[in-house]
This record gives C-alpha cells, structure tokens and sequence, in this order.
C-alpha cells in the first residue's frame, strides 16, 4: 500500500460526502473505491442482470454527488445511505421493466 493509498484510507466516509457538497469529484471516486462493490451486490440481489445492476449502482453514486448536501451524518452511515440509493434505483428498475 502506498502512502498515497493510505492517507485516502484514513479519510472517513463522511468527511468524503462533505467534500462531494463542494463538487469534488475524487471524494466521489474515493467513495465508489469503497462501496460500489457492496452497492453491487445489492444491485444484482434485485435485478438478477449484470448490466442493469452497474446501470443502478452508478445512478445511485450520481445521485448521492448530487444530493449529498442531504446526508445527515450519525442519521445512517455512509454505506447505508448509499445501499438505500442503490436499492431504489435497482427497485425502479424493476417497475419499469414490469
């Protein structure tokens, strides 16, 4: 592990959502580093295809870029918050294709 690695490990998530309030888009790529994998997982547990499942995560981190300013730390974590995007996006999906 770099020192570089490191030093973006140590930042916590929600000092990461801050910085997304300000538009900085590494906190956001930080972010997806840490979670899209889990978002992911989700994803695919709902809509059971691989493309629609990448489809729903990366809405949902496009979202949270957008409405980070809403996110109440010590309300949810941050993984939470970004599960419950991406189970709705997922969720969605499903009306739509129903």
């Amino acid at each position: 592990m770099t020192k570089e690695t490191a030093e973006r490990r140590m930042t916590p998530d929600s000092d990461l959502v801050a910085r997304m309030v300000a538009k900085d888009g590494a906190a956001l790529d930080e972010l997806w580093a840490r979670h899209s994998r889990t978002a992911y997982a989700v994803a695919i547990g709902i809509l059971r295809e691989s493309t629609r499942a990448d489809q729903a995560v990366s809405e949902a981190f496009l979202e949270a870029f957008s409405v980070a300013n809403q996110f109440v730390p010590g309300e949810l974590t941050v993984l939470a918050w970004l599960t419950r995007l991406t189970r709705r996006h997922a969720e969605a999906m499903t009306v739509q294709t129903a």
